[in-house]
């Protein structure tokens, strides 16, 4: 359905205003004729100028006369149904039509607008009375509407009048009409342009709009003249800081440039768009804003791809840092935290637990069940081993059926505790977890040790960690072992030696 224009509003509101204006001039003094009032008034004076002549043969005593006076004025008068002249003592002396079943009497003497009553006089004393029937005035609403003069000048005026507004408005705004004052190369530069480009003058209406802003809202560009950028409810692309101020606003107030502001328009079942905003003041001899040139260059398209690349880069980066088989950290990912937890021990003074892990006897998973199985295995050791640790925790895929596990801020003490769960639960849940291992039952072997033991870097402090892990491996296996500085070879010129410490 197409929408009004803006010329048929304004000539629709000239129209109302008119009519308002009369209907005010009747409030006040009774502009509107009172028809009912104006018929009621012309039937009791034409009454009672028949009463009159009946007066005149009623004194005569001319019955017969009487009787073809009322035959002839309701055969001449289309207005009278009924007549009838009733004496003092509500004898019918004379009656012409069906007065009888038309006729109904009105209270006291008084006369209706479709009865009335004129009293006949015979010198001083009342002698009778005139009863005329009119047709009635109550017709229905609708006929008494349109059968109403006032109605039917009003309806006119309506009709005439938006016309003659809307022609004349036409023309007037034809002199007003941007196109009339741009030329017609710069309009058409305009809709060259693929980003929005609107003019708004002093009160930040449109006065001009190219063509592109006219397919991003998706109206004329007519019918977009003497509308305002703020109807269209831009928003803000952070529902954190919500938009305060138009740009546009922002311009006219510091009359300088405003420029990269980013605005979303999300209109009820369309795709949102996002949109750069430049606005640039149009300044006056005085330094005076005369206007807004406002430019919407859509960037929908290149921020969803910006995002789609984001998203890549994420998922990249953990791809990258992450063993694809567990989850877990791979081993660059691992040194890369260790590195830094390293650092921030030799900056904090704190200490730093590195747990080394091995799935014992794992290559027999791989010959009796093959390397599936073998796969679910370390799945299984890996998650229940993430589950039991802290979120700040480090855990990662050292290599094979290795793990390495850092523990910021532990001390050796509380490592070996968090090792010997850790065994505990690999050997209660791991085993229950695959079944077609037979029920053979998955255990680990740990190795632990801590900065305060003396390491020299991270790489020393995983190489103890890893010798205490092959001590607990010579020693049965599902055990845990812990790196020991040795004082007795230590003063015979031996710097360190494992010594094993079972927690099982």
């Amino acid at each position: 359905m197409k929408r009004l224009t803006f010329i048929c509003w304004m000539s629709l509101g000239l129209v109302s205003l008119t009519l308002s204006i009369l209907l005010i001039c009747d409030l006040m003094i009774g502009l509107i004729p009172d028809q009912a009032a104006q018929i009621f008034t012309y039937r009791q004076k034409y009454s009672e100028a028949m009463a009159v002549q009946y007066s005149i043969l009623a004194q005569r005593e001319d019955d017969q006369d009487i009787q073809q006076a009322l035959n002839l004025l309701v055969e001449r008068n289309a207005d009278i149904q009924s007549v009838a002249l009733v004496l003092e003592n509500g004898e019918i002396m004379a009656m012409a039509g069906p007065h009888r079943a038309l006729w109904s009497q009105p209270s006291g003497d008084r006369s209706t607008l479709d009865h009335i009553q004129i009293p006949i006089f015979k010198g001083d004393l009342h002698w009778g009375t005139l009863q005329l029937r009119f047709p009635s005035m109550d017709t229905g609403i609708w006929t008494h509407v349109l059968d109403n003069t006032w109605v039917r000048f009003l309806v006119l005026v309506m009709v005439y009048g938006f016309l003659g507004y809307f022609l004349y408005m036409k023309r007037t705004l034809r002199q007003l009409d941007p196109s009339s004052v741009v030329p017609m190369r710069v309009q058409a530069a305009f809709d060259v342009l693929a980003e929005g480009v609107v003019f708004l003058d002093g009160d930040d209406r449109i006065v001009l709009a190219n063509r592109a802003f006219s397919l991003i809202v998706g109206v004329d560009p007519h019918d977009l003249i003497g509308s305002t950028l703020d109807g269209f409810e831009w928003t803000s692309p952070d529902p954190l800081t919500p938009l305060i101020t138009y740009p546009w606003k922002t311009a006219r107030q510091d009359k300088c440039l405003n420029l990269d502001v980013p605005l979303v328009w999300e209109r009820p079942g369309k795709t949102v768009k996002n949109f750069r905003v430049n606005c640039t003041p149009i300044l006056g001899v005085r330094k005076q804003v005369r206007g807004i040139l406002v430019s919407f260059n859509d960037v929908t398209v290149l921020e969803d791809t910006i995002q789609e690349l984001e998203l890549s880069k994420i998922e990249l980066e953990k791809l990258a840092h992450r063993d694809p088989l567990t989850g877990c950290c791979n081993r660059r990912a691992l040194f890369e935290a260790f590195e830094d937890q390293w650092e921030r021990v030799q900056r904090d003074g704190t200490d730093l637990v590195c747990i080394m892990a091995d799935i014992d006897h794992f290559k027999s998973y791989n010959d009796r069940f093959g390397h599936a199985v073998g796969d679910q295995v370390i799945q299984i050791v890996a998650q229940v081993l993430s589950t039991a640790l802290r979120p700040l925790d480090i855990i990662g895929r050292y290599g094979g059926e290795e793990f390495c596990i850092l523990l910021p801020g532990q001390t050796c003490v509380e490592g070996m505790l968090v090792a010997g769960r850790l065994r505990e639960h690999i050997e209660r849940l791991a085993s229950t977890a695959i079944r077609t291992t037979s029920g053979q039952k998955i255990t680990m072997s740990f190795g632990v040790s801590a900065a305060a033991l003396g390491a020299s870097d991270y790489l020393e402090l995983v190489a103890q960690a890893d010798k205490a892990l092959y001590v607990a491996k010579e020693n049965g296996r599902n055990r845990v072992e812990q790196w020991m500085v040795n004082e007795a070879v230590a003063a015979s010129a031996q710097d360190e030696k494992l010594m094993s410490h079972s927690v099982s």
